[in-house]
């Protein structure tokens, strides 16, 4: 594309730059001969504005006046071939052209302004030729290197390669890169431009300008934006897909109606390999992706797990890798909670994983922890404690609270909760030998609760506080 100093160049056109060229680099897109008092109105932005003078205004303060709103066209430059009867141009309108570093050009009245449009016409259509020249070698290459690399990232080496440039894709909402040529190393002395992909795609091309060479041409980013975002729209639609064909194996073994050593082949095929484990999982709901969207997670791609909503939960099988699990609750927000069962195995089947997911995550909820995994807790906690030290962790971490509460506000709430687990449960049994009110005891119960995370009503709870309060009877840590 010319400029207005490429234009001062040429010898045979003979301009004279009469003021403004600290903005001799603006780019011509066209050229437009005008003698009208208002070119403005007529003009489009780029256009280089030839006139003979004959509608420039005679006052020097109108003709500052009459630049101004030139300029203010985003005109590209003023060539000025007076005729005879042409004002000519003031002091002050060359020394306002200086202020707003807008060329001003003189030529003499014999140059044709058809020869100089030639010239800016003719460069206009060269780079348009070869826009669309570079256009065709970037399809051709892309097309070329779909055939070629089976990855996202093969290609962007491809296509960085002809470019000479630095390519990437990157996670708008994480900043994680997704792929990126091999040469993708980005140096300090590089200019890195983040353009955002359209569509579904929550994803950024990363492009690192290398040396002088650059991807200059706004058409030539948008063709090469657009090719990606259908790339990557295209994958987008590969993971619902298997999103879907995953939920419905896992309906398939949930319901008895397939074998898990069956569907090993499959789950190998989406990367699940090595120890899988099942998951039962509690959105936080505060994360960057939805449940229903984080199958397009970038963390999840290299082994994605099956997953199927279930109730307000998500189960899921996936590999047993902690990196895993912190991503899964890195993406559904710091709230979330992971139940882990032990690897699912042939002899017991995936039912049983299932289950023990579930268990451990509403053992997760209760001790208000991130994850957790099957047996952790039973171990040295639910199961009676094989040492001193495993009864005071028992005792400290169901009965702690209670006793604290109790020392700090003269409570009772320790032997209430005794007394009631002695009673077996009774309520009416329990507010007699306490003599308190049905609905005080109520109270404390729920007191008790709110202490520990603990319902001391429940199967569940009540088996908790029994294991706690016999082995702190046992060790002596409790007394009675």
């Amino acid at each position: 594309m010319l400029t207005v100093q490429d234009l001062i160049n040429i010898d045979t056109l003979k301009l004279q730059a009469l003021a403004g060229l600290a903005g001799a680099g603006r780019m011509i897109t066209w050229a437009h001969a005008v003698d009208l008092p208002d070119p403005w109105r007529w003009i489009s932005p780029g256009d280089l504005v030839m006139t003979t003078g004959l509608g420039i205004p005679v006052g020097a303060d109108d003709q500052v006046v009459w630049l101004e709103q030139l300029v203010q066209s985003n005109a590209s430059a003023l060539v000025v071939a007076p005729r005879d009867a042409a004002p000519a141009l003031t002091d002050r309108l060359l020394k306002a052209a200086e202020r707003l570093m807008f060329p001003v050009l003189l030529a003499s009245f014999e140059l044709e302004f058809n020869k100089l449009s030639h010239y800016v016409i003719e460069s206009v259509l060269q780079a348009q030729r070869e826009r669309f020249n570079a256009t065709e070698r970037l399809f051709q290459t892309y097309a070329e290197a779909l055939r070629k690399e089976p990855d996202m990232a093969g290609r962007l080496t491809i296509l960085a390669s002809i470019l000479e440039l630095n390519l990437g894709i990157e996670d708008a909402v994480s900043g994680v890169i997704i792929a990126e040529s091999q040469s993708a190393r980005y140096q300090a002395s590089e200019r890195v431009e983040r353009i955002p992909i359209a569509g579904r795609v929550r994803a950024n091309l990363v492009i690192a300008r290398k040396g002088e060479r650059a991807l200059d041409d706004p058409i030539l980013v948008r063709s090469l934006v657009g090719l990606l975002g259908v790339e990557l729209e295209r994958l987008m639609i590969h993971r619902d897909q298997q999103r879907e064909e995953g939920a419905t194996l896992m309906r398939s073994l949930l319901g008895n109606e397939a074998e898990f050593t069956l569907a090993r082949p499959i789950l190998e095929q989406r990367g699940l390999t090595g120890t899988l484990v099942s998951l039962a999982i509690k959105p936080g709901g505060n994360g960057p992706w939805a449940q229903d969207e984080l199958h397009h997670a970038p963390a999840l791609h290299s082994a994605p797990p099956l997953m199927l909503s279930d109730q307000g939960l998500l189960l899921a099988i996936a590999v047993e890798d902690r990196d895993m699990l912190d991503a899964l609750r890195t993406c559904l927000g710091d709230e979330t909670v992971i139940g882990v069962s032990g690897a699912i195995a042939t002899a017991t089947g995936f039912n049983e994983s299932v289950r023990q997911a579930r268990l451990a995550l509403t053992q997760a909820q209760d001790m208000n922890v991130a994850i957790l995994r099957y047996g952790e807790v039973e171990t040295g906690l639910i199961m009676a404690p094989k040492s001193l030290a495993e009864a005071r962790a028992l005792v400290g971490r169901y009965l702690g609270p209670l006793i604290e509460h109790d020392r700090t506000q003269g409570a009772t709430l320790l032997k209430t909760l005794l007394t009631f687990l002695d009673n077996d449960g009774s309520w009416k049994a329990t507010a007699f030998d306490l003599n308190i009110h049905r609905q005080t005891l109520v109270y404390r119960l729920k007191l008790v609760e709110q202490l520990t995370g603990i319902k001391p009503t429940t199967t569940q709870g009540i088996a908790r506080f029994w294991i706690a309060i016999q082995a702190g009877r046992n060790t002596d840590l409790l007394d009675g």
